[in-house]
């Protein structure tokens, strides 16, 4: 459930409601339509785009989520992906982050909350140089302004690249005002 949060930033109430259906296998991706809040599945998200997206899975996912298939009882179509292992039923969200965190602090990381590996998903998408509506669309923001309140700046590599492109490339000597032609 921890690597499916981080790579797909999907809310931890759409895990907990994620059935098998819900993955389309041929083309890697997670079709979000549900949510177990409060007790219920719910079919209404925070926003209209929330229910109704699709965020695609990489083949580390794929894999992992193939392999838990093959291990659960609960591998129908409409059973539950991370379902209680004796019931088959909505685990507790509050549960799992509880065990998220004691399990950060077992292996000597910073304690962070559950829904921070959503932020993880966007600014690593961010730091990639992925458009910021295209993140908008993988989480089911309503508005873009969220959206970059999650894809915390990180500097991407081809950044000084953009720019020489922008300005040429005139070499730049630190402490002169002047650039300095390349030969």
């Amino acid at each position: 459930m921890v690597l499916t949060a981080a790579l797909t930033g999907l809310r931890r109430s759409e895990l907990v409601g994620l059935r098998w259906r819900d993955i389309d296998w041929a083309v890697q991706r997670i079709r979000v339509r549900n949510a177990y809040v409060l007790g219920e599945h719910s079919s209404e998200g925070k926003s209209d785009r929330s229910t109704r997206r699709s965020v695609p899975m990489a083949d580390r996912l794929v894999a992992e989520l193939d392999a838990w298939s093959r291990r659960t009882l609960y591998d129908s179509e409409e059973d539950l992906v991370f379902a209680h292992p004796l019931t088959g039923n909505p685990i507790d969200g509050n549960k799992v982050t509880k065990k998220f965190q004691a399990a950060c602090a077992a292996a000597g990381v910073r304690r962070i909350r559950f829904h921070d590996l959503r932020h993880t998903f966007a600014t690593r998408l961010a730091a990639t140089g992925q458009p910021l509506r295209t993140i908008q669309e993988f989480l089911g923001h309503a508005d873009l302004k969220t959206t970059q309140i999650y894809a915390h700046y990180a500097p991407s590599a081809h950044e000084v690249e953009m720019v020489n492109a922008a300005f040429g490339s005139e070499t730049v000597v630190l402490g002169s005002p002047h650039p300095v032609p390349d030969t």
